[in-house]
Parts: structure tokens; sequence; C-alpha cells
């Protein structure tokens, strides 16, 4: 992975993603070698590295165990803290529509987080509104220069029109948020 990692930044990538699939279930061993494996596949880049921490979506199994973990998903409360102390630059987290409690980003303070403002396991297409909803929720537990609007996870499942309609109300959502934050930092005239 490492060499790959290289290649790609080499071939001008600004920023390498990791996706981790094992994190949610593996804790023992996320804390044994998990991070240290992540770690040894970031070594000498010098590009931003993320890692997005995966429940899984459209397989059947994942579909089935995920409705075993109840109503909140807090499995990030093992990882998390271990990619705050890591060197990892971004951590990339699944938020809307999914059970995971949004001031576990609190433990990753500091970090980039890349918010999943956006559910890949459906078409149903988001508004604006909703998006931004996600992302000034999320205001409380990490900097709004360290915050970037996200999927959830990847749009390949998705038919092209939706996917391309969800990244509208994605960009929109993050629109309205930018112009509250600067709305809110320009003293008002009296």
């Amino acid at each position: 992975m490492n060499q790959e990692a290289r290649e790609l930044q080499d071939a001008g990538v600004d920023i390498i993603q990791f996706d981790e699939p094992a994190f949610t279930v593996f804790h023992d061993e996320v804390q044994d070698w998990g991070v240290a494996a992540l770690e040894r596949a970031t070594e000498g880049l010098r590009a931003e590295t993320a890692v997005h921490i995966c429940y899984g979506y459209g397989i059947e199994a994942n579909n089935k165990w995920k409705e075993t973990l109840g109503a909140e998903w807090r499995q990030y409360e093992q990882s998390f803290p271990l990619l705050q102390q890591s060197s990892i630059d971004i951590v990339s987290l699944e938020c809307i529509h999914s059970h995971v409690p949004l001031e576990l980003v609190e433990l990753i303070r500091g970090k980039k987080v890349m918010l999943g403002a956006i559910d890949v396991a459906t078409e149903t297409v988001e508004t604006p509104e909703e998006v931004a909803e996600v992302l000034r929720r999320a205001l409380e537990f990490v900097d709004a220069d360290k915050l970037i609007p996200s999927s959830n996870c990847g749009m390949a499942p998705l038919a092209r029109g939706a996917a391309l309609d969800k990244l509208g109300a994605l960009s929109a959502g993050a629109d309205i948020v930018r112009a509250e934050l600067v709305g809110a930092a320009v003293p008002s005239a009296r």
C-alpha cells in the first residue's frame, strides 16, 4: 500500500485516502497493530493522508451486522483516540442516517474531519438544508476550518443521476453553512 501511495503522490495526487473496513469490528487488533499498519502505509508521504472507517453498504452480511449494533454505533470510540494520536491528517466518518453519535467527533479534535452528510445507501437525494443541518451539528465538535463535507462512503452503488444530484445537494448545503459562518464572523453595523 505504501508503494502504491508513493506512486500516487509522485503522479501529483494531493490527498491519499485509505479505506479501513475492519476498525469498527476488530477493536483489539486496531489497538495492537491496526493503526501501526496504517502508519506504515503512510510512511514517507508528503501528500495529506485520510482514513475512512467504513461500516459497509449493500452487502447483506454487513446490513445484518449493523442491525445488531443497537440504537447507537459507538465503535468509533475505540479507534478515534488512536487515530487522534496518529500522523493521519483526515478522518472520514459516516454521519447522516447512521447511528454514530456525532459527539464522538470530539475524540479526534485537531484532525480534519471528512463528515458524511450524504447517504449512499439510498438514491433519495438530500436537500441542501438537510446537509447543512448535519454540518451545523458537527461544528460543535470540529472546528470549521477542519470540517470537510462529504458523503458517507463512495457513490459507486448509485445511479449516475442520483450521485450527481447528491453532490449538488452536498455543495449547496456546504454553501449555506459557509455563508452562515462568514455572516457570523462579520460584525454588524449599528
